[in-house]
């Protein structure tokens, strides 16, 4: 085996044997090179012409480094003495740089010319395609992350797209974006590299230098070659750089979270709505008319001149009166938790337990519209929601809204409609044995027993004349009721009169006969009311329907509406009757009637703290009713429509749709950021921008490209054809003593500068100017 086995690193063949052997130095025996001149390079040339054929040099022949490849002479070239020739052989000629102009000299543009590659060549336009490519889209994605477009019917489970099938989409987009973008980048950052170092001014390209592009491709390569940070993150490309890798590696994470359509809540917007009305407001007749009877009318008919047949009223009542005792139920819960809860004040009315109902899916609650008392008084109103914002809402022909099961389930609407809400007064005084017997029948004479409290013909305007035949009340006042008899103790007597002129229907309830007053006579009547707005908040399988009846809200339909007045519907005295007797109020004993005259014993004024008042227990028991009677009603919100109390026809023909003022937001796919801190993600999109807009803006300046000498394929042939004296024996410099060669730079040697040059037969190297 030849001794030059003993070195790994081919540069330092033919190295002089300072010890006159002839045999390979030790690397700690290497001489000091003074770098060779051009007159050195044509000495070293002609002597390398005059061994003959296939004649191998050694140390022996001309006792010289072997520097760089044989190259052809040059054209009236001199040839140097035999003197000068040894002279160099032994390192000890050296002459300074005398100014040739020849191709060696690293001043010469003769390197840079022979470096162009043409910017319309296969290359540049693959370069210049994807530049185009990454920075239209990056501007795409960053205007789509700014805008937050909501897609509405394009994304969703029906829809154009289905949310999968947007997000892997955006996905690889994305990618697209960053692959592009990082070869684009990389190409800039490789011709700035290039042709510094291909430049004749003094700075040249350091070893840190071509570490940065590698950063891009693989960020994590900082850690491994941290070292060169501290060479080339100092400077304006090593900063950019550092800067794109940031970018480069969130850039997928940050369109997924600002541009991948995900399930956002919108804003708020005024919009009109459109609703279906078929029936007048507590229409007995419509409702009844919907209950799925399981008896045929072959099997029972109308009675008593009955517009339905009686298998459909006795369907209406038995479906009917389960709703309101599970909202009893519900009641009489959220009592036992409000007596527990000592931080709410009991002298807030309104915030006394108010329960819910359920239609359908959805869980309706109410408010305290009016709740007030004093003595043996007590009027409580309860407002519920409209009964038909939820069917309008859904109803995506007439609204074209996207629905919670079109986004897999997870959607979401909330609407908050300026409409009528139905309500019921509830208007409860106490009677002592006396008052009360105004109020019973005397089969034996037409002339009432007793007198007519004063104060209770204030509160109900009733006619205070005494017959009992009378037919008709004076105007503006109501016939007081008669009741057959006295109801037992915890007992409750019902009476409602013929005709919609009073829309009231009578309650007397019995509490225990040892308290006075012990009789309490109670006014049920529904009417439409313009003070609240109706909410409904959907979900997967169910929602959430509420009233706001408070005084600032702004969306109530008196501000939208001011000539909107509260009225009352007669035709609800019907359904309430009907509910009273399906609830077995009449009946002796019954289990609700003991409850409502447990209630009624109370001898605190106004209202209990610890029991609910008979007016309240009443109003909850006709919660649901109120509702159901204004599913498919009127809206209200126009003048014609607002004022109809349920006696004359109906402004309109019904069957028709009306319109009224919504605002909207919904769950749908959207683009944009979803929390705070993501909002951080935009600085990574919008550097993506504009580095692709510089970048595309510097290949279409720039008067041309060279070849780009950082490239791993390129940089090895140009080291590969480049002469080991460049650098390999420099004072401090990367000489084989440091370990350079054998194990990578280090230190120092990082930031060491090379340049690139050509020799005549146009092979490009790479040297260490002095």
């Amino acid at each position: 085996m030849s001794n030059q086995g003993e070195y790994a690193n081919p540069a330092f063949s033919g190295v002089l044997d300072t010890s006159g052997s002839n045999r390979w130095p030790k690397n700690n025996d290497i001489p000091s090179y003074i770098p060779e001149s051009t007159t050195d390079r044509i000495v070293r040339r002609i002597s390398s012409l005059k061994g003959p054929p296939g004649h191998i040099q050694t140390t022996d022949d001309y006792q010289q480094v072997d520097l760089r490849p044989n190259y052809r002479k040059k054209e009236n070239e001199t040839v140097p003495s035999a003197e000068e020739i040894q002279l160099i052989a032994k390192g000890r000629y050296a002459p300074g740089y005398t100014g040739d102009l020849d191709g060696d000299d690293p001043k010469n543009p003769k390197a840079i010319e022979l470096a162009k590659v043409p910017k319309f060549s296969g290359l540049g336009v693959m370069i210049i395609s994807l530049s185009i490519f990454s920075t239209v889209f990056s501007l795409l994605f960053f205007f789509i992350a700014v805008a937050k477009p909501r897609y509405q019917n394009f994304i969703h489970a029906t829809g154009h797209l289905s949310p999968t099938t947007a997000s892997l989409l955006s996905a690889i987009f994305a990618k697209a974006i960053e692959i592009s973008f990082v070869t684009v980048f990389t190409s800039y950052a490789g011709q700035v590299l290039s042709k510094r170092a291909l430049n004749r001014g003094p700075k040249g390209i350091r070893i840190a230098d071509f570490l940065m592009k590698g950063w891009v491709y693989q960020p994590g390569s900082l850690l491994t070659t941290f070292p060169g940070l501290r060479y080339a993150g100092g400077t304006v490309l090593g900063v950019v750089i550092l800067f794109v890798v940031l970018c480069v590696t969130f850039y997928t994470t940050a369109a997924d979270s600002l541009v991948s359509p995900k399930l956002h809540f919108g804003k708020f917007s005024d919009v009109r709505l459109e609703g279906y009305v078929a029936l007048t407001y507590a229409n007995s007749t419509a409702l009844a008319s919907r209950c799925p009877a399981i008896i045929s009318s072959s099997l029972d008919g109308p009675m008593n001149g009955s517009a339905l047949p009686v298998s459909q009223t006795t369907c209406y009542r038995v479906h009917n009166s389960y709703q309101p005792l599970r909202d009893f139920t519900f009641f009489t819960d959220a009592w036992n938790g409000y007596r527990g809860d000592r931080s709410i004040p009991r002298d807030e009315l309104n915030r006394r337990p108010v329960g819910w109902t359920t239609v359908g899916n959805e869980r309706y609650y109410g408010a305290w519209l009016e709740i007030s008392g004093s003595d043996s008084l007590n009027n409580v109103t309860l407002a519920m929601p409209h009964g038909s914002i939820v069917p309008s809402v859904r109803n995506v022909t007439l609204n074209n809204l996207v629905q919670p099961e079109m986004q897999s389930d997870f959607g979401n609407i909330d609407a908050t409609a300026s409409v009528l809400s139905p309500a019921v007064n509830v208007v409860c005084y106490k009677l002592n044995q006396t008052a009360v017997q105004w109020f019973i029948s005397n089969n034996s004479s037409d002339t009432r027993q007793g007198i007519l409290d004063p104060e209770v013909q204030r509160i109900f305007d009733f006619d205070p004349s005494p017959s009992q035949s009378l037919s008709a009340a004076s105007e503006g006042e109501y016939l007081a009721p008669l009741f057959i008899s006295l109801p037992p103790p915890f007992n409750v007597a019902i009476f409602s009169s013929a005709g919609y002129t009073d829309p009231s229907t009578y309650v007397l309830t019995a509490a225990n006969a040892t308290i006075a007053p012990s009789y309490t006579l109670c006014a049920i009547r529904s009417l439409l009311t313009s003070r609240c707005s109706t909410n409904y908040i959907s979900a997967a399988g169910g929602g959430n329907v509420t009233t706001n009846c408070s005084p600032d809200n702004p969306n109530s339909l008196s501000r939208s509406l001011p000539s909107a007045r509260d009225t009352y519907q007669s035709q609800f005295k019907d359904i309430s009757t009907a509910l009273a007797y399906a609830l077995s109020l009449n009946v002796a004993d019954a289990a609700l009637s003991r409850i409502l005259g447990i209630f009624a014993t109370s001898t605190v004024p106004g209202f209990n703290p610890s029991l609910p008042s008979v007016a309240e227990a009443l109003a909850i028991l006709y919660a649901n009713a109120i509702v159901l009677s204004s599913v498919g009603a009127q809206f209200g919100a126009d003048e014609r429509s607002n004022s109809y109390a349920g006696v004359e026809p109906y402004p309109y023909q019904l069957p028709t749709t009306e319109s009224f003022h919504a605002r909207i937001r919904t769950v749908e796919y959207a683009s944009g950021v979803s929390a705070g801190w993501q909002a951080s993600f935009y600085v990574v999109l919008a550097g993506v921008m504009v580095m692709n807009v510089f970048c595309l803006v510097y290949f279409f300046v720039a008067r041309g490209l060279v070849f780009d000498i950082t490239e791993i394929e390129n940089l090895f042939c140009v080291a590969f054809n480049s002469r080991p004296d460049g650098s390999a024996t420099s004072v401090g410099g990367m000489g084989s003593r440091d370990g350079f060669y054998g194990k990578g730079p280090k230190g120092k040697q990082f930031g060491l500068e090379f340049h690139v040059d050509c020799e005549e037969d146009e092979k490009f190297y790479l040297y260490k100017r002095d």
